[in-house]
């Protein structure tokens, strides 16, 4: 915070010959909390000068806080540290007109309108009637300076709960107006509506065509989102100057990348990467939209990233590079121009020159819990009360429609938008049905028995038409969803969870299905009722056969497939196209020679079998189990409470785990882990972190529901096995990738030629 007002101080002197403590600069930290920012701005002489805190405290400070409790512990703060700087006693008690207890993104004026009504027929008590009198009063004010730490999306998590989340109209249609509308390439712009990206648009729309400064710490997601880039071009154009201080942290990235970002500034608060933003609107300026970028060194602790800036004291003092923002609105990361020129695996953007036909999200269920877990007999028995109260409720709103009152008891039943609409329009459901239980992978080498009815699927997106009934075969690619996230892929032989791969997935099938309507004819095969056809497009086969034409009769439908796959797991294409990957769905090159051509879809057939049938892959054979004491490795019960990696002598388990070893149980340790399975990374996180990770005995906070692991599988040593099995998978894995060819690709205008 000090670093904040600092940087805001040094701006304004250079900007506009102005410091924070001059008269009628009137500052907002419009998310107040407990008052840090302003207090510790009056208590900088540097900052406000002694005879300058007594103008400032009574005219020109304002905060705002939506939370009564901060809101007062904020007030007594600001009075405290004023009557002790001031050297008043309590005779001279000066009441701080700095706090509002307000919602910063509300209508300000219509909601102090109905609370001075209020309070003139005496239901109010008066000292809220002089807080709307400071929030009406506020809407006046110029200000010239917006710091803060703004909040991150928060509200309802459930439907359940009864209460939607605030929208704010004015502010939202804004947001639509600007950030959506200059983004280019962007299918899902929810994220844009995230309270600190709010902040962003309000604090611009509270300066207007005025000079001044703003001043965030927020979720940095905003500089590499692809979502984002319709944000960062109306920052460009807004403001003539835009300082970005990375402070890195991000909790989510995996590997030597997870060790750079280091500690998250806000210790385990938070996993999202952090940076501090300084914007500056000044019309006078010669220059406009100006960016300048620094991020914070590597590999630092949270104690090194707080005093690396104490010593730096302002972003005046930090060697910022300046950007040039190139085609796409990216900042940094930016993407490599020849990316354009592949083939694209998206037929929803590209319908005549895509690779696949159609392709879906994974599965949102909107009630997790309930959909899936390890046991049929749990997950039938939750359903059976869930469909049985659903079916109850509809009877009593056909009753009662005026006294309805919805049942809203999470441990009976997870409302949704879906279900609620059912409700309103009185559908009943019908019971419990064995024949949808199917098996789905959940996450990374997690399997999970599903309830697949559609009346109970919030979105299904496109997966009917991909795994349309239980033992449907097919084959899809998951990937990530791009959006900043780091690029990873998984292939899977069953319906995926929308969050497989943590971040949102997309997946690319082998297969389309198709209900036949009566005497209609399949151009593919017919199982159960659905024309099966390849999802590979004509178009796509044809733009590979003919860069290889001598051997275009090798090139199939097959062939194809699992050259995508293979590509997609190809070492140099993952890291030379990264920053691509993060911000948009894959496109795939087409390679010098079909022996390169031939190694890759042989690589990704390899790794699909080996990530597919994980389940029958042979246990790796290099590891010690050791059982304690008395235990009969024949005899013993192979069941699973938590699993656990090992600890690392001389620091906490959170600090060091040694991931040579997983404590299975009391009764038995893995030991002589080869550490380099770590490095096959499915989503940020090792395929072995994954499995310590999920296979446990959990239960659900809301629903009480429990998910006992150990029901999966009749056999009792199926998790034993898997945790070997992983290693095998992991180790080949990485041998497989090792081995593919060096990455040699036709020239872009070879690449273009059939498209």
């Amino acid at each position: 915070m000090d670093f904040i007002n600092h940087s805001v101080n040094d701006i304004l002197k250079r900007e506009f010959n102005l410091h924070l403590g001059s008269k009628d600069v009137n500052i907002i930290d419009p998310f107040t909390g407990t008052g840090t920012f302003l207090t510790r701005m009056m208590q900088c002489p540097e900052l406000i000068a002694p005879e300058e805190l007594e103008h400032k405290y009574q005219h020109d400070l304002h905060g705002n806080e939506l939370l009564p409790l901060a809101y007062y512990v904020a007030s007594i703060n600001l009075e405290s540290v004023y009557h002790h700087l001031m050297e008043l006693d309590g005779a001279h008690y000066q009441r701080n007109r700095i706090m509002v207890l307000q919602d910063t993104f509300a209508d300000c004026n219509a909601h102090t309108r109905a609370l001075v009504e209020l309070a003139e027929t005496g239901k109010m008590p008066s000292s809220f009637v002089i807080n709307d009198q400071q929030g009406e009063a506020q809407q006046s004010v110029n200000f010239q300076v917006i710091v803060g730490n703004p909040p991150y999306s928060v509200g309802q998590e459930s439907a359940n709960d009864d209460n939607q989340n605030e929208h704010y109209e004015e502010l939202e249609r804004c947001i639509n107006a600007t950030y959506v509308a200059q983004a280019t390439g962007v299918t899902n712009s929810n994220s844009l509506f995230d309270s600190y990206i709010k902040a962003f648009r309000w604090a611009s729309n509270r300066l207007d065509n005025k000079s001044g400064v703003i001043a965030f710490i927020t979720n940095a997601g905003w500089i590499t989102s692809a979502a984002a880039n319709g944000m960062r071009r109306c920052l460009q154009e807004e403001f003539s100057a835009i300082y970005v201080y990375h402070l890195k942290g991000n909790g989510r990235a995996s590997g030597e990348q997870r060790r750079k970002e280091g500690e998250n500034i806000f210790g385990h608060g938070s996993r999202a990467s952090i940076a501090i933003t300084v914007l500056v609107k000044n019309r006078d300026s010669q220059e406009q939209g100006k960016i300048y970028f620094a991020a914070i060194d590597d590999y630092l602790s949270q104690a090194e990233k707080l005093a690396q800036l104490k010593k730096l004291g302002s972003m005046s003092n930090i060697p910022l590079v300046e950007i040039t923002p190139d085609s796409h609105g990216d900042w940094i990361d930016q993407r490599r121009t020849d990316f354009i020129h592949f083939i694209s695996v998206d037929s929803k953007k590209n319908a005549e020159h895509a690779i696949f036909a159609n392709f879906s999200n994974g599965i949102k269920t909107g009630r997790d819990a309930w959909s899936y877990n390890s046991s049929k007999a749990t997950l039938e028995r939750n359903f059976d009360g869930c469909i049985a109260l659903y079916n109850d409720q509809v009877d009593a709103r056909k009753r009662d429609p005026e006294g309805f009152e919805r049942d809203n008891n999470p441990s009976k039943i997870k409302w949704t938008d879906t279900l609620n609409s059912s409700l309103t329009k009185l559908e009943s459901l019908p019971p419990f049905n064995q024949d949808a239980i199917t098996l789905s992978l959940y996450r990374p080498f997690f399997k999970q028995y599903f309830y697949n009815d559609r009346a109970w699927i919030e979105r299904a997106y496109q997966m009917p038409n991909l795994f349309p009934f239980t033992g449907a075969k097919n084959l899809v690619i998951g990937a990530i969803n791009a959006d900043g996230k780091t690029f990873s892929c998984l292939m899977s032989d069953s319906i995926c969870d929308l969050n497989l791969l943590r971040f949102g997935t997309k997946c690319l099938p082998r297969y389309i299905y198709c209900k036949l309507g009566e005497g209609e004819v399949a151009q593919g095969q017919v199982i159960n009722g659905y024309g099966r056809t390849d999802a590979i497009t004509p178009q796509a086969l044809e733009h590979f056969k003919a860069s290889y034409p001598q051997n275009a009769a090798a090139i199939d439908a097959d062939a194809l497939f699992y050259y995508v796959y293979g590509m997609l797991n190809h070492p140099d294409y993952v890291a030379t196209y990264a920053n691509n990957l993060q911000k948009e769905l894959p496109r795939i090159p087409r390679v010098a020679t079909y022996a390169e051509f031939k190694a890759i879809a042989d690589a990704g057939r390899a790794l699909a079998q080996l990530h597919v049938g994980y389940e029958q892959v042979k246990p790796y054979d290099g590891c010690e189990l050791v059982y304690a004491k008395g235990v009969n490795a024949a005899n013993m019960d192979y069941r699973v409470t938590k699993l656990q990696y090992g600890k690392l002598k001389g620091k906490s388990y959170s600090a060091g785990k040694d991931k040579s070893v997983i404590i299975y149980s009391k009764e038995l340790t893995i030991k002589n882990i080869p550490l380099e399975a770590q490095d096959f990374v499915v989503a940020s996180q090792s395929a072995l972190d994954w499995v310590v990770e999920r296979f446990a005995v959990t239960m659900d906070k809301s629903s009480h529901i429990v998910n006992d692991c150990n029901k999966f599988s009749n056999d009792p040593r199926y998790i034993l096995n898997l945790i070997l099995r992983i290693i095998t998978v992991s180790l080949e894995t990485l041998q497989l990738r090792q081995a593919m060819p060096k990455l040699e690709l036709h020239s872009l205008e070879q690449q273009q030629a059939t498209l």
